[in-house]
């Protein structure tokens, strides 16, 4: 089995792909990593990266429209030559590529593409918080180049980082059909994981008993990521907007994505007890964005 997990930063897309190690890890299905047989790897070892736990080893994927590439951090990077080999190499793949018609013909190549959705909104402020920390002002410091503290780099991208959610979840959710893509929100996994693991297991067509069930539930707790990648994780809660945004922010929020968030059942005000979901299917008249994003677009696109 060959699995793309796609997500925007911040969006939970580490949460998931530890649930997504875990599943395999418990389950019959055979672990195959494409980086960890490349030559890069033994030397990626001596790197100063401990931002998330095994990030040396996760299989990431960018992909442009005209090529693809593997990579490790902001430190290397390198074209994929030959595709078919990197998938059949790879069991697990991470990316956050913004849809193009290369992607869709690379992602179709893939046996499940499971996509993590979160609201924005916190989206905003945790990324706002995370271009800050120590790992992305060495590997990535060219996010913040005129900002010196989170509430400035976020009211000055508010624009951008929204628009960036509207257009990539926007785009997926155009391709859902064509992908045969399986939606996570990041808020139903807080709320109810057990009832999400289940139907992740489904999609994937796994079986695993109760006691393993409950073991990955343990595993991939806020609490024990946070012990095992703390440079990572700041607070894994939902709804920090309502407090933190101000009036005018919220408004210009909803002045951007206002149709993406009413589709996905996202509350509009102040109120955080409803859960987004998927609607039973796309209204004809909706005019979902194309995938362009701005602010994570990989050099050399």
């Amino acid at each position: 089995m060959h699995i793309l997990k796609i997500g925007l930063p911040k969006s939970g897309t580490f949460w998931l792909h530890t649930i997504l190690n875990n599943i395999i890890d418990y389950s019959d299905v055979e672990y195959k990593s494409f980086i960890q047989n490349q030559p890069i790897y033994e030397l990626a070892k001596t790197w100063d990266i401990n931002q998330i736990k095994g990030q040396i080893s996760i299989n990431c994927l960018d992909i442009t429209k005209n090529a693809a590439f593997y990579r490790i951090s902001n430190i290397f990077r390198y074209p994929v030559d030959d595709m078919d080999d990197y998938i059949n190499s790879s069991t697990l793949v991470w990316t956050h590529a913004q849809m193009s018609s290369n992607a869709l013909s690379i992602m179709q190549k893939f046996d499940k593409v499971i996509y993590i959705v979160r609201e924005p909104r916190d989206i905003l402020i945790s990324w706002s918080n995370y271009v800050f920390s120590s790992y992305m002002q060495k590997y990535y410091p060219f996010f913040t180049v005129d900002e010196t503290n989170p509430e400035t780099y976020l009211n000055n991208h508010l624009n951008t980082i929204v628009s960036d959610w509207m257009n990539h979840v926007g785009a997926y959710l155009k391709h859902q059909k064509d992908l045969k893509i399986h939606f996570v929100f990041y808020e139903r996994l807080l709320h109810d994981f057990g009832r999400e693991l289940e139907k992740i297991l489904e999609y994937l067509g796994i079986e695993l008993d109760e006691k393993a069930r409950g073991e990955i539930k343990e595993k991939v707790s806020f609490n024990h990521m946070k012990k095992e990648s703390p440079n990572h994780l700041r607070k894994g809660k939902l709804g920090q907007w309502v407090d933190i945004l101000t009036d005018s922010q919220k408004e210009e929020v909803l002045g951007i994505a206002n149709p993406l968030l009413k589709l996905l059942n996202y509350p509009l005000n102040n109120q955080t007890d409803s859960l987004p979901e998927l609607p039973d299917k796309l209204p004809e008249n909706i005019n979902l964005p194309d995938g362009k994003v701005m602010l994570l677009k990989p050099p050399n696109s």
